[in-house]
């Protein structure tokens, strides 16, 4: 059986000093979270800073990772709906 270490970015907030961040976590990892709706554990190395996503959080995820898997070929996985972007959800 295969181990998958492929990885997907995304920008996060550092809830301390609202800098946005790039984060890296395994592909495998972040596809299970949003497909059994379990928790996701987010940093932020600004202010050394670990935290649970929020719901908002957790869509805006969500809705990078939508993004980021229609530009790779094949279906995307069942079960994760897309939303528009960060700011749709903040309206």
């Amino acid at each position: 059986m295969a181990h998958d270490d492929r990885l997907v970015r995304f920008p996060v907030s550092c809830p301390t000093c609202r800098k946005e961040v790039l984060a890296e976590y395994r592909q495998a990892d972040v596809v299970g979270a949003l497909v059994n709706d379990r928790p996701i554990r987010l940093y932020a190395p600004c202010c050394d800073m670990s935290w649970t996503a929020s719901y908002i959080e957790m869509q805006q995820i969500r809705a990078h990772f939508g993004a980021t898997r229609r530009d790779t070929p094949g279906p995307s996985p069942s079960g994760i709906p897309l939303v528009k972007s960060r700011e749709a959800l903040d309206d």
